[in-house]
């Protein structure tokens, strides 16, 4: 009779760091709050929606006074708190991205705004993925657990 001994330690050793890492993937998420910040940056700079329509132009009047207070022309960047104020949160189960700025919802969803709520803010909006961006962030997520597993020694 022929008797073969594996010895697993190495192997249940990776398999026990590939473990931890997946139990506290806070790294993970801080990578993809980081390319979510950029998706969303090159969505101010293309003023498009999560699906590629353009926002709602700005009305004759705002623009007239954008241009007298010499602000910028370019839709939901007034001053650009909106746009470069962008911010995610690491969670143990996820990342949380958004805004900190009040008004952001308003233009997301659209909605009454100004003095007596009197003027009509149509929704631009600026939050969210579509299933390019959620392919691109599905592979740097796998990239980055490849790249964990090939430092496990």
């Amino acid at each position: 009779m022929i008797k073969i001994t594996l010895d697993d330690t190495q192997a249940v050793k990776k398999l026990q760091s590939v473990a931890a890492q997946l139990k506290a993937p806070r790294r993970l998420y801080a990578l993809l709050g980081e390319e979510l910040k950029k998706i969303h940056d090159d969505r101010f700079k293309t003023e498009k929606d999560p699906n590629g329509k353009p926002w709602t132009p700005l009305a004759a009047k705002t623009l007239a006074r954008k241009r007298k207070r010499g602000k910028s022309l370019k839709i939901l960047r007034q001053d650009g708190n909106l746009a470069n104020k962008t911010a995610y949160n690491i969670l143990d189960d996820g990342v949380e991205f958004g805004s900190p700025e009040v008004y952001a919802a308003l233009h997301q969803f659209g909605g009454k705004a100004g003095k007596g709520r009197q003027v009509t803010i149509p929704a631009r909006p600026w939050l969210g993925v579509n299933k390019e961006n959620e392919y691109y962030l599905l592979k740097k997520a796998v990239s980055h657990l490849q790249k964990s597993l090939g430092k496990i020694k």
